[in-house]
């Protein structure tokens, strides 16, 4: 469903009119529904390590123990062996003060730190030109790149029906309306697909 579709499927349950247009629209109940959209799809993405948020950076060694940037879109690293050189895993999860303990020198990475979303760093650092691979979960859950709506196309890549469940409750929390149901049906959906998408990995 693109974002569209979503807005007009949450009009009709609320009982608001429904509209030809939404990303652009001014109307007040419209401009509040993007907005409940907005917030369900970051959480969905958030709360569970969806596939279509997956993906895969290189990290190609300086020769110098630097910080090397993430992608703009890093949101955290998927469960398993995230990092990986030469098909080996590289071991995270050591404390500030472990790392702080090590020698730099060059080598085959065999631990590494998550600098906040913005860096990691290797010990070993990687000698020039070696690569590592970084598997990660982005943030940016739109069709378009990013994390927002630009466009009345743009779909999430994340469920649709959660988008929708989610725009609903939180429209009626709003509205002063009972949404209890609606958040309960929002949850076992969320618990539903993320555990399907999870079993769709699995070897």
């Amino acid at each position: 469903m693109t974002i569209l579709e979503i807005i007009q499927a949450v009009s009709k349950n609320v009982g608001l009119d429904v509209p030809s247009l939404a990303v652009a629209n001014t109307k007040r109940e419209i401009v509040e529904l993007i907005q409940f959209a907005t917030e369900t799809a970051t959480e969905v993405a958030r709360r569970a390590d969806w596939s279509a948020l997956r993906a895969t950076a290189t990290i190609t060694g300086t020769g110098t123990n630097d910080n090397f940037a993430l992608p703009a879109g890093f949101a955290r690293l998927t469960m398993g062996s995230a990092v990986t050189t030469g098909g080996n895993p590289v071991r995270g999860g050591i404390s500030q003060d472990e790392w702080l303990s090590l020698t730099s020198i060059s080598g085959t990475p065999r631990y590494f730190r998550i600098n906040g979303t913005s860096s990691i760093s290797f010990y070993p650092y990687p000698a020039l030109a070696a690569t590592a691979t970084v598997s990660y979960l982005s943030k940016n859950w739109a069709s378009n790149g990013t994390a927002a709506w630009v466009n009345d196309a743009d779909t999430p890549l994340v469920p649709d029906v959660l988008v929708t469940q989610g725009t609903i409750w939180r429209f009626k929390r709003k509205s002063g309306q009972d949404y209890s149901d609606y958040l309960a049906e929002f949850e076992a959906t969320l618990a539903d697909l993320a555990a399907t998408d999870m079993r769709e990995r699995l070897p």
